[in-house]
């Protein structure tokens, strides 16, 4: 799990040749940002990935500025986690 949130936290930094990500369809139209993406990634870490209630509960009140009510959601949550490990590559 460490590992992973290692890896999470590798591609979100800003690094030369930086990615640019797609939230999946039934995520949030705007992408999330860096700080809410280690939020996730953290809480997941401390949660577990079977969680969300307990995921979307810690994260909340680290949304950004203007965010609606429903950013946090379960569903969002799973959504953007499934994407991070998706786009995260394993370390060579």
């Amino acid at each position: 799990m460490v590992l992973k949130i290692v890896q999470l936290m590798y591609l979100l930094l800003p690094h030369s040749g930086s990615h640019k990500h797609k939230l999946l369809a039934m995520g949030p139209t705007e992408p999330w940002s860096v700080r809410e993406k280690l939020c996730l990634a953290t809480s997941v870490m401390k949660s577990g990935d079977q969680n969300w209630v307990s995921v979307s509960r810690a994260i909340k009140p680290f949304a950004d500025a203007g965010r609606p009510p429903d950013w946090f959601s379960l569903k969002h949550c799973a959504s953007q986690y499934s994407e991070l490990l998706e786009t995260t590559e394993t370390p060579k």
